[in-house]
């Protein structure tokens, strides 16, 4: 059973916390936000406050050291941070370098092999341009003396350059080269079929 100090002590409590505590607290919150709303820092007032008493005075100054601790750790982290972004630009810009310095040899060689087609094209173009005319030398020559008589052809031919002659002979078909030849001096027609042999081959 209780005795009756104790009971005297539980009311006590309890009077003082039901009749002052409580509507204390209830009381200091109301005008805290009615401050707040009205535009006054309640917070930063009670902050400053709080601050000038001596016990709680050191919980605010370790609370600064902990934050002015983890505030140069961040910084450091940062720095650190920053730096191996550094690095990074560093080599990739080192590496584009090489890549710029690359591309400009690979274009170089394009450009020469550009110019080596185009050299070769001409070329190209230039022989079949001969190869042209000289057909059309042939078809020239080969209707030329398709319309003489291989009499008139053998005495006209042994006159003429080896190569004039040789290009004649090789227009005209085997038939009417025969009978150019069975009209020649016998010495002129070994010539010329040796020739004609020799450029065959």
């Amino acid at each position: 059973m209780e005795t009756e100090t104790e009971k005297q002590e539980f009311g006590k409590f309890q009077w003082f916390f039901f009749v002052i505590f409580i509507p204390m607290i209830f009381t200091l919150t109301l005008v805290g936000v009615i401050l707040s709303v009205a535009g006054f820092d309640v917070l930063g007032k009670a902050k400053s406050t709080l601050k000038e008493i001596p016990v709680v005075e050191k919980l605010f100054k370790e609370e600064e050291e902990t934050a002015a601790t983890s505030q140069v750790l961040k910084e450091e982290a940062q720095k650190e941070e920053i730096k191996k972004l550094e690095e990074t630009v560093e080599e990739q810009s080192v590496m584009i370098t090489a890549l710029e310095k690359d591309l400009t040899n690979k274009e170089k060689e394009v450009q020469t092999l550009t110019q080596e087609i185009s050299s070769l094209e001409k070329q190209l173009e230039e022989i079949k341009n001969t190869e042209t005319e000289t057909n059309n030398q042939k078809k020239d020559i080969s209707s030329l003396y398709d319309n003489m008589s291989s009499k008139k052809a053998a005495e006209i031919i042994p006159n003429l350059s080896q190569e004039d002659a040789l290009l004649i002979l090789t227009s005209l078909d085997d038939k009417q080269v025969a009978d150019i030849l069975a009209k020649m001096t016998v010495e002129d027609a070994v010539k010329y079929t040796g020739l004609l042999s020799s450029n065959e081959e």
